[in-house]
């Protein structure tokens, strides 16, 4: 009689491959899958829009209300006779007491704080862990590069929006 030949791999090749796929699924798969990075500028895209829409909504109230055009105003949102937003050319100022900061909901989450001259102002998720100096607050923060965090830049001319800029070397 004839004997079959069987063919195949061993049991340890088998398990050798089966290492040697672990090993690199251990070493490249961390490159590859970087989700927390991407999450993290994902939620400052996703504030930037909001920041975006509600600077459009100020700047449509300031125009009916004949405001788009001072340099500095101030201006009431909900009609109950206080001045809720400080406006530049219509848009929200960076102030942190009372620009943008008034019209975003930004909770107990956010950190935020304006910079010098309140030129720009600064938001970043507290989840971030950015490092704060002694004294700052949820609502006055100094925020430095590396970071993730995006600056606000209120309008400087009539009829240009305000500019938003993601840093994002320290998501």
């Amino acid at each position: 009689m004839f004997k079959k030949q069987q063919s195949g791999f061993t049991l340890i090749e088998l398990i050798i491959v089966i290492i040697i796929l672990g090993i690199l699924s251990v070493v490249a798969a961390p490159k590859f899958l970087n989700l927390s990075t991407d999450a993290n500028i994902a939620v400052l895209e996703g504030l930037g829009g909001s920041i975006q829409s509600a600077s459009a909504l100020v700047y449509a109230k300031a125009n009916i209300k004949n405001l788009a055009n001072q340099s500095v105003s101030n201006l009431d949102i909900n009609n109950d006779g206080t001045n809720d937003v400080a406006t530049i050319f219509g848009y929200p100022s960076a102030d942190r007491g009372a620009g943008i900061a008034n019209v975003l909901d930004l909770a107990d989450n956010w950190l935020y704080g304006d910079g010098r001259n309140h030129t720009q102002f600064h938001i970043t998720s507290s989840s971030f862990s950015p490092t704060r100096k002694s004294g700052e607050t949820n609502n006055n923060i100094q925020i430095t590069s590396p970071g993730c965090y995006l600056t606000y830049t209120p309008s400087t001319i009539i009829g240009i929006a305000p500019t938003i800029s993601y840093t994002t070397t320290g998501c």
